[in-house]
């Protein structure tokens, strides 16, 4: 009990505040010292009463809750702690005696996707600095109507309540827009995503896209049969010697390759590699990738990465990269347009290997000629023009014949041939035009050692190495082939 009535000790510490008074200069009469003190807190969650009565006087229930009302106190009020303040003479201390209710925000929309978004599909370089195709992510693969992606819309808020009973607005919460893709079907509320088709899902900015993805479990061999399929295709266990694997997506092999036929629209990973035994091939419209590649023959309209080259015959259109301590190209013939990375190239057996780079083509002249061709086409599409509108003229005037009829059906026939034509040279000289740009600067680095038995050709020019060199670059200088140390 804190100092209380009846105690003795209101009487001293009433005693105390006269003295206190005094010495101020003024004296407080004992109806001014009967005191009920109202505080409320400055978010007006909270309210708090001290009640300091003079010795003699009582303070009841009712002065307190008079004195809350005074001060606009009206919402959640204990009634026990006043009580309780009365009853146990809780008296020169703050008590409180009312609680508001804080407002709970809503919560804004999310997205609660369903299957595996972070999957990590860049390989791991290791210490020597070769690449681990082992170690790239497997790709999800999602079935037909599975559910994808849930979507938790936000919720109101729920407004509170200050102890003056004024409502206190919570903040409300905010909704995401609806995923953009393709391959799925949403749900009539917009809640639920599901995969329209069996196939790989990827998630990414805002977007959800199903593509189709055939996936074999086991290996592909003459017993099973051949791939042939839309979408991309991953395979689990091996593809043995006589099949033919085709993909109009990419195409990735878990275990190894044989002497067989890998056909893809756009990338081919091999995660460990290929022995073609000089049958084996891989054609990609992107990349070609594999931990290595022996006795295949490849062609590619990207790059082609591995950690070794045997043996093989290789024409890529972009770059061909050779990585590790011991990333060789050895034997064979390879050939890229942009350059050819390499730590070793041949070896100290002086095995023939071929190497070229950039070429042959004169491809300002083949441009030149293209623009000829397109000129002339121009000239001539112009005078069909012209021949459309005599023949609309004579037609307005004369009125329709079968003869006139097939006569304009001519000209329209031969424009249309002529307009696509000049579609496929304009094609064709943007394909010249980034043939340029990628060998004008065509180039063969060794980051070791290149070997006698090995022969550059750079943009037409070629070069037999008879002797070992060491970390060089090499380039067309002119009609000669010169090397530059790497820095």
């Amino acid at each position: 009990m804190e100092g209380g009535l009846g105690d003795g000790t209101d009487i001293w510490e009433s005693e105390n505040r006269n003295k206190a008074y005094l010495r101020r200069g003024f004296i407080m009469s004992e109806q001014e010292e009967k005191l009920i003190q109202v505080r409320v807190s400055s978010d007006g969650l909270a309210a708090y009463v001290k009640v300091s009565p003079n010795k003699g006087q009582m303070i009841t229930y009712e002065d307190i809750k008079a004195e809350l009302e005074a001060n606009q106190v009206v919402y959640g009020i204990d009634e026990e702690i006043i009580r309780e303040i009365i009853n146990e003479k809780r008296y020169f201390i703050e008590v409180q005696v009312a609680s508001g209710e804080e407002p709970e925000d809503g919560k804004d929309g999310y997205y609660e996707y369903l299957f595996d978004v972070d999957v990590d599909l860049k390989p791991k370089i290791l210490k020597d600095g070769s690449v681990d195709y082992k170690s790239m992510g497997e790709v999800p693969v999602v079935q037909e109507n599975q559910e994808l992606v849930r979507y938790h819309r936000s919720t109101s808020p729920i407004n509170g309540m200050n102890v003056r009973g004024e409502e206190i607005v919570g903040k409300k919460g905010k909704d995401l827009m609806v995923l953009k893709g393709k391959g799925f079907l949403l749900s009539e509320d917009k809640t639920l995503y599901r995969a329209a088709l069996i196939g790989k899902a990827v998630a990414k900015n805002g977007s959800l896209v199903v593509t189709n993805v055939l996936e074999i479990d086991g290996d592909v061999s003459i017993s099973t049969g051949g791939v042939n399929f839309a979408g991309d295709v991953i395979i689990r266990g091996n593809v043995l010697a006589g099949t033919e694997v085709r993909a109009h997506g990419s195409i990735e092999v878990n275990g190894c390759v044989e002497a067989a036929t890998l056909v893809a629209g756009k990338n081919v990973l091999l995660k460990n590699g290929m022995q073609g035994n000089g049958k084996g091939s891989i054609c990609a419209g992107k990349d070609v990738s594999g931990k290595f590649f022996e006795q295949v023959n490849i062609k590619a309209k990207g790059n082609v990465s591995a950690n070794a080259i045997m043996n093989c015959d290789i024409t890529c259109e972009d770059a061909i990269s050779v990585s590790g301590r011991f990333g060789i190209i050895v034997g064979g013939r390879v050939t890229a347009m942009r350059e050819i990375e390499a730590t070793l190239i041949g070896n100290m057996n002086e095995t023939k290997t071929v190497l070229e780079v950039g070429t042959r083509e004169d491809l300002y002249t083949k441009m030149h000629h293209l623009e000829q061709e397109c000129k002339e086409i121009i000239a001539e599409l112009t005078k069909y023009a012209n021949n459309l509108e005599k023949i609309e003229r004579k037609i307005k005037e004369n009125g329709t014949s079968k003869e006139m009829q097939e006569v304009k059906m001519n000209v329209m026939r031969s424009k249309i041939e002529k307009e696509a034509k000049l579609s496929d040279l304009e094609k064709q000289k943007e394909k010249v035009i980034e043939d340029i740009g990628k060998t004008s600067n065509a180039r063969v680095i060794v980051l070791k050692s290149i070997y006698p038995g090995t022969r550059l050709i750079i943009n037409g020019v070629t070069e037999n190495i008879k002797t070992e060199n060491y970390n060089s670059t090499y380039q067309r200088k002119g009609v000669e082939i010169g090397f530059t140390p790497n820095i």
